[in-house]
């Protein structure tokens, strides 16, 4: 008790103090160099609010009971996380200030979430992971789809990152122009289905539309995109119709084509949309027409299924003449053109338009190859069609037997793999990075890769060499040599078989 007195003492007369103290320096505050003023107190000032864009993501389809996040993936942090309980559409506020980023769109589903079937007009089971890309490119109208192509467009993204399917995605090595490529090619494969941000989304309240609701082109965009559920429930059967479409062509177009194939090494569970299509394994004929005619048959038969799928559809909804002639009018795969071309290759539509690896007409050789020889090799993000393709080679290969494995990725970087052991090198262009011609008769080629300059005291390139036969890798070692274009190499570190 006499503690706590004291202590209360004290207190009160410090106070006291304090002010008398206080007062006394008011008093002498009548001018002078002697006077002391009090501080003024700063008016606080509220921040300006970040200034932010509104962007609409759509679903074509009601989507129940999720959650949505947002990445930017340029810095890799979450710009929204949240819990959605029905997506038809969302408000994403990106900061105006980096409109120029690449975001990605994350929708992972509960076990209560459920999806619109707008061919059976039920909600029906959904499960997975979805995404969609926000770029610069698709602010420009402020609205898109997260979709089956835009889960197309993401796995197809990732590959020409240089990530492989078996590989945990690393979202920061996704960059605008693999989003962009990825985007060409999903979009060139569907015929812009789910591309067009005026397609309604569906859901027991708002059905299908009729013609006269809509403009023109968005009522072809709308039944065609729809269309594709319509072809997968027609061929494939009616049961969680949406999820399994979008997992078909999200494995499907990794490699960037709707073939009916899965990139090498993809272990993803896959139904095909139809029948595989045929490799194009010719060199000879690697021009458009050629590969055109060799896809033709694939082509021809999805486009005759999705035209009478869109059309089945559309007659539900009472199809009348006007209607009638805008979707027969429509074409479902692209047209072929007149004249030949080894400029570019690709057909709109299905089929696989993929370059054979090799080349024809070549005997010339690259710095004193025992072979014919073409150099200058590069990843195909940087396509160049007057260079040997390496498209079907990408992928993973393994040999369970002995352990080895080997990565070949789309920005051209090779990892060649067995236990402790790992060799690296990358297709950039050097004249040290060439193909092989060793026999065109079975279309088999050796591949080389090595930095442009020896890199060790015996002048040696490190080299991976990689031994092709028909658009596959059937063998792979890693080692050393003083030449360029080594056709068997002089030291060789590791020797792997993927036959």
């Amino acid at each position: 008790m006499l503690h706590h007195s004291k202590e209360t003492k004290l207190r009160t007369y410090l106070g006291l103090s304090t002010l008398i103290l206080s007062a006394a320096l008011v008093g002498c505050g009548g001018g002078g160099s002697s006077s002391v003023s009090s501080p003024s107190t700063p008016t606080p000032v509220d921040p300006t609010p970040e200034a932010m864009t509104d962007v609409i993501l759509k679903s074509p389809v009601e989507i129940l009971n999720i959650q949505l996040k947002v990445y930017d993936n340029t810095t890799n942090s979450v710009l929204v996380d949240t819990s959605i309980a029905s997506l038809n559409s969302f408000n994403v506020k990106i900061p105006t200030a980096k409109l120029n980023h690449l975001y990605l769109v994350e929708i992972t589903t509960q076990n209560s979430s459920l999806v619109f079937n707008p061919i059976t007009l039920k909600y029906e089971n959904f499960s997975g992971i979805y995404h969609a890309f926000i770029s610069p490119n698709s602010l420009s109208g402020r609205t898109l789809f997260i979709s089956p192509s835009s889960e197309a467009i993401y796995q197809r993204a990732v590959i020409r990152s240089g990530q492989l399917p078996q590989e945990t995605v690393n979202l920061t090595l996704i960059e605008q122009l693999h989003v962009n490529l990825a985007s060409e090619d999903v979009y060139r494969s569907l015929l812009n289905a789910f591309k067009d941000a005026d397609i309604p989304s569906l859901s027991p309240a708002n059905p299908l539309i009729q013609y006269s609701s809509i403009k023109p082109s968005t009522y072809v965009d709308s039944y065609l995109s729809f269309g594709y559920l319509q072809y997968w429930s027609t061929f494939h059967g009616e049961t969680t119709t949406y999820q399994e479409l979008i997992k078909s062509l999200a494995t499907d177009l990794k490699d960037g084509f709707l073939d009916g194939k899965k990139l090498h090494g993809d272990q993803t569970t896959f139904t095909p949309i139809f029948t595989s299509s045929p490799d194009n394994i010719d060199p000879v004929k690697n021009t458009l027409l050629d590969i055109a005619a060799n896809q033709k048959t694939t082509r021809d038969n999805f486009a005759t299924n999705l035209k009478s799928a869109t059309f089945k559809l559309a007659n539900s909804q009472s199809l009348d003449q006007t209607s009638y002639d805008l979707l027969d009018k429509k074409l479902y795969s692209g047209v072929v053109p007149v004249g030949n071309t080894t400029d570019y290759f690709r057909i709109d539509g299905a089929g696989d338009y993929r370059r054979a690896v090799g080349f024809s007409g070549i005997t010339a050789t690259c710095n004193g190859s025992a072979y014919p020889c073409k150099q200058g090799l590069t990843s195909i993000n940087l396509s160049d069609p007057k260079l040997p393709a390496t498209d079907y080679l990408v992928g993973h290969y393994e040999d369970t037997a002995t352990g080895c494995q080997l990565n070949f990725r789309a920005n051209g970087q090779i990892e060649l793999i067995k236990g402790s052991q790992t060799y690296r090198s990358a297709l950039s262009a050097d004249s040290t990075d060439n193909l092989l011609q060793t026999d065109a008769a079975s279309s088999s080629y050796l591949l080389n890769s090595s930095s442009a300059e020896p890199n060790n005291s015996t002048q040696q390139y490190n080299f991976i060499q990689l031994s092709i036969k028909a658009n596959k890798i059937v063998s792979a070692k890693a080692g050393v040599d003083s030449r360029k274009a080594p056709d068997n190499l002089q030291t060789s570190q590791l020797e792997c078989s993927f036959s």
